[in-house]
């Protein structure tokens, strides 16, 4: 007795106080398990060891008395049923229980093969799976196959709090009844399925499902088919649907179970599908029949499946709106990450090979070298008095012989008039005119109805022009079909990243659009910075108009509806000077966008008319300048939230809880979406590196490409929101003034000129 009582004591230590192992009363498919009473330990004497030596020296005649037991005490015990009895005229009976679903596309293909060969299945789903895939949800109830509860988020149960246990399981019960009207009494524990417990981890879900009135389904059949690798040799190889069959069909013959544990979820599952049409066939050979859970304890699926009282449902009608929120958010987030990445994607082939054209039409291009139309220069300035001065000289150096410069001071409060007057006064080709503030577009119609030009060109006054820029966008004119030509701008003031990154944004974004859109005759805007137009076209257009922040833009539009045609030359090269800092950038970029969503609602009935310019360029601003700006950030907010799933699981259930399991499924979507943000990256590098060749850039600039991404478009994001926000509630436009610090550095310095 005293040795059985030892050893009992000894397998307490190793297992866990209140831990017994299972009594072994047939195949456990469905366990319940119920507590008993606690009885004292056995001893070999009723007192300690020590006492009993103290009595012994008071009283030498006192004997110690040994306690009999006609039993061995016991704490717990298991009731299990469901066990495959060989009896010569009852069929065997197997059940196939499916885990870590609903998951795309394994699920739905697994539901095809089990219609196809009328078998049912028990489906354990997880309560985050079955939200995401409320669809698959349905279909498995639809087809006649039973639902069990897997927990919400496949946590380890044995080793998380009570509360936080329960709170699992009754998660992923009420997404059953929202979805289906249906709750389920059946459940099995992730990671601890086996029908033999043996430690405290695997026996305390299987109280807790008791405990809140679930039947606990566990195994004894297990392929393994999430392990999808072997290692022979020490070669790592996959393994096959045949292999995991031959692993059922020895089981099945040495042990004495009925259920089979296959995976749905969490990892991938196509040899599992194959594995299902196998296993049905080979053991319908064999004379098994494929029952379901309930049908195996005797009881109907409205057993195990219960319909929800109507007393309940509008409690599940808010459950449902919770539900479905969560759903509609995550797939809204991934649908519009893969339309991100598909517009980004095709709007850097399109515009890239279009600019290719572009270029090459432009290097067989034959001018008539003879034709020197009259030009009148007309700059608009509102406190420029840092840079009008050098822009004026810039122009001079051109050294274009018909020309006349007009400057037009919008009532500046600094000293941009007595900057022109000290530099140019008296000077035969320069005209300084004063308005009171009326802005840019004022000012701009004001000097054209002073020019006398039959070219204008519009010009800001931070802009440096390059030798010969004015006679590149001249020779244009010669074909009287021409009304305005787009020249090149580049940033002059490369000072540091912000500026770097929006030098990229020049090349790779607005020059090379304007390249590839002069193919289709459809540019998109004559920028201020440097652009020239026909004056008959600007009159025939009405000049510019102070309906919109993009005044240039709308001008461009106007001008090609009238049936003129827009050119773009990339040797007409003007330096701007852009922001240096993010408040005046963000003010910049407001003015343009905000401009553009004015100018895209103004022409909106120009859609699907005039060609390519509306029914392909008009369409591809609102695909890509709007929607995929919108779009944007959402693959931003993707890599997040899947980002904080990895950290999530990495540190609340590997770090606290050693729960390793559910990290490699968090990782497989981060690889996904790391993978097609690479693809996009990639694809926007190579559209980049082409328009940097096209350009004739220094290359090496595109090393700041990949940290652009992180900073500095998320500015854009926040540009275009204020833009639309604006766009909806109204507001009155200025001029957007950028305060110019004249930083601009040009390649050559234009040559000083003096008054005659």
């Amino acid at each position: 007795m005293a040795d059985r009582a030892e050893a009992w004591r000894s397998r307490r230590r190793r297992l866990g106080p209140g831990i017994h192992r299972p009594i072994d009363l047939g195949f456990p498919r469905s366990q319940a398990f119920e507590s008993a009473a606690r009885h004292p330990e056995p001893a070999t004497c009723a007192l300690p060891l020590r006492r009993r030596l103290r009595r012994r020296r008071r009283n030498r005649t006192r004997r110690c008395r040994t306690e009999r037991r006609r039993a061995l005490p016991r704490d717990r015990s298991q009731h299990r049923t469901g066990g495959r009895r060989v009896v010569s005229h009852v069929p065997e009976v197997v059940r196939l229980t499916i885990d870590d679903g609903p998951a795309d596309p394994y699920t739905a293909q697994m539901l095809d093969v089990l219609k196809r060969y009328n078998a049912k299945a028990t489906f354990f789903l997880i309560g985050q799976n079955a939200e995401r895939y409320p669809n698959l949800v349905r279909r498995i109830w639809n087809e006649g196959h039973e639902i069990g509860n897997h927990s919400f988020t496949h946590p380890n149960v044995g080793t998380i709090s009570e509360r936080q246990a329960r709170l699992e399981l009754t998660a992923t019960q009420r997404v059953f009844q929202s979805l289906l009207h249906r709750s389920t009494v059946l459940f099995r524990p992730p990671y601890n399925a086996d029908a033999e417990p043996t430690s405290l981890e695997e026996v305390r879900p299987i109280q807790l499902a008791s405990d809140m009135h679930y039947i606990t389904v566990l195994e004894f059949l297990d392929p393994q088919d999430w392990n999808t690798q072997v290692v022979e040799n020490g070669i790592v190889r996959r393994r096959t649907a045949e292999e995991m069959l031959q692993t059922v069909l020895m089981q099945i013959k040495t042990e004495h179970g009925s259920s089979i544990l296959l995976h749905d979820g969490g990892g991938d599952r196509s040899e599992t599908v194959k594995l299902i049409p196998m296993l049905i066939t080979e053991l319908r050979k064999e004379g098994y029949s494929f029952v379901t859970v309930s049908q195996l304890l005797g009881k109907t699926r409205d057993d195990v499946n219960p319909p929800v009282k109507n007393t309940d449902r509008l409690m599940l009608a808010s459950d449902r709106m919770v539900f479905e929120a969560i759903y509609v958010f995550e797939l809204f987030l991934s649908i519009a990450f893969i339309s991100a990445i598909v517009l980004g994607t095709l709007r850097v082939i399109f515009v890239t090979v279009l600019a290719i054209i572009s270029r090459v039409k432009a290097r067989r291009a034959h001018f008539d070298e003879g034709y020197r139309p009259t030009v009148s220069v007309v700059i608009a300035a509102f406190n420029e008095e840092k840079v009008v001065s050098r822009t004026i000289r810039a122009v001079l150096a051109n050294r274009y012989e018909t020309l006349d410069i007009i400057v037009v001071d919008d009532g500046s409060t600094d000293g941009t008039s007595a900057e022109v007057l000290r530099d140019f006064a008296g000077h035969p080709k320069i005209r300084l005119l004063r308005q009171e503030n009326g802005g840019k577009a004022s000012a701009l119609n004001r000097g054209i109805a002073e020019a006398t030009g039959e070219i204008i060109i519009a010009l800001d006054a931070d802009t440096i022009f390059a030798r010969h820029t004015i006679a590149n966008l001249v020779r244009h004119f010669a074909n009287a079909n021409v009304g305005a030509v787009a020249g090149n701008v580049k940033v002059g003031n490369r000072i540091n990243p912000l500026t770097y990154w929006q030098s990229i944004e020049y090349i790779t974004s607005q020059n090379l659009d304007r390249s590839a859109y002069t193919v289709i005759n459809s540019v998109n805007v004559v920028p201020g910075a440097v652009g020239a137009w026909r004056r008959t076209a600007i009159v025939q257009a009405g000049g510019y108009t102070t309906d919109t922040m993009a005044e240039d833009m709308d001008l461009t539009w106007r001008i090609r509806r009238n049936g003129w045609r827009i050119e773009t030359d990339n040797d007409a090269v003007g330096y701007t000077e852009v922001p240096d800092s993010f408040a005046a950038l963000f003010r910049q970029r407001f003015r343009w966008a905000f401009g553009t969503l004015q100018s895209l609602w103004k022409h909106r009935r120009a859609l699907g008319r005039y060609g390519w310019f509306g029914k392909v360029m008009l369409p591809s601003l609102w695909l890509f300048q709007v929607l995929f700006q919108v779009l944007s950030p959402l693959i931003d907010l993707q890599i997040l939230w899947t980002l904080s799933n990895v950290i999530g699981t990495w540190l609340a259930r590997g770090g606290r809880s050693g729960d390793w399991q559910p990290l490699p499924q968090a990782l497989a979507s981060l690889y996904v979406i790391g993978f097609m943000y690479a693809f996009f990256f990639v694809v926007e590098l190579i559209g980049s590196a082409v328009a940097f060749k096209l350009d004739r850039e220094d290359g090496r600039v595109l090393m700041w490409l990949f940290w652009q991404r992180f900073l500095y478009r998320q500015l854009m994001y926040a540009v275009l929101l204020k833009s639309l926000r604006t766009a909806i509630i109204g507001m009155r436009a200025g001029w957007g003034k950028l305060d110019r610090k004249g930083t601009v550095d040009v390649v050559v310095e234009p040559e000083p000129v003096t008054s005659s």
